[in-house]
């Protein structure tokens, strides 16, 4: 986990005193420190930041005139010598609330507190993780038909249709071949020619201008040539 932060004050010891607090966790990482509202606002328009930690009274542009502006804030923790803000700080949906001189103890709450928020709003693993798909549904002849895509060993354009040959049969579905490309996994399936997607995976043979599959040989355009080896020279054997 790494939290992205940026601390946005005009004071240098106070920048400092953030800075190395934030050392001592090793899940923040500090990206950028602001010495005003401008360059605070060009480093969250230009850099993704999760937590900022945010002082009030500034020159010309106060803090807080910053955080009502943003259209999609960070977290924000505000770091501030005044305690009359309090109220406006949770109006605008603030973290947490920090008076200067700040205490390692109080500045650790208010972290662990942005920790927890954090991990609440990433999306749980089995999103990033989506399970890997490993067939597909192709209407044939009036019935949606199964087929592993472990089974395919190329895909044939022919003009409103394509044949799916497979390692067991033959399927002529009513599909375009730019949408039967786009739907199969690029780390399986490449296109060697206008008219033909092949199974990497059910590759046996391959020269210059022909691939075998699966007792089929299929031609391999000059333009996707240099694609296929790329494939073919991750897994060459050197010396």
């Amino acid at each position: 986990m790494e939290i992205k932060c940026i601390i946005v004050d005009d004071e240098a010891l106070a920048r400092e005193g953030i800075k190395k607090y934030i050392k001592t966790f090793d899940f923040l990482s500090l990206i950028a420190t602001c010495n005003n509202v401008a360059s605070a606002r060009e480093t969250l328009e230009t850099t993704p930041v999760d937590l900022m930690f945010l002082d009030i009274n500034m020159p010309k542009v106060s803090g807080l005139h910053l955080l009502e502006t943003l259209s999609n804030p960070p977290m924000t923790i505000l770091v501030t010598a005044y305690p009359d803000y309090a109220l406006d700080g949770f109006r605008l949906n603030v973290l947490d609330y920090l008076l200067k001189p700040l205490s390692l103890q109080r500045f650790t709450q208010a972290i662990l507190k942005a920790k927890d928020y954090f991990c609440l709003q990433q999306p749980p693993a089995a999103a990033l993780n989506p399970p890997v798909l490993d067939y597909i549904f192709v209407k044939h002849k009036q019935v949606y038909e199964k087929v592993m895509l472990s089974d395919i060993l190329f895909v044939e354009s022919m003009q409103n249709y394509v044949l799916i040959q497979t390692i067991h049969t033959k399927i002529v579905a009513y599909l375009t071949f730019k949408n039967v490309e786009q739907q199969l996994p690029a780390d399986s399936f490449l296109r060697i020619h206008k008219s033909y997607i092949v199974n990497l995976h059910q590759v046996s043979k391959l020269d210059s201008n022909m691939v075998q599959v699966g007792g089929h040989t299929l031609p391999v355009s000059r333009s996707q040539r240099e694609l296929l080896m790329q494939v073919v020279n991750k897994r060459l054997l050197s010396k």
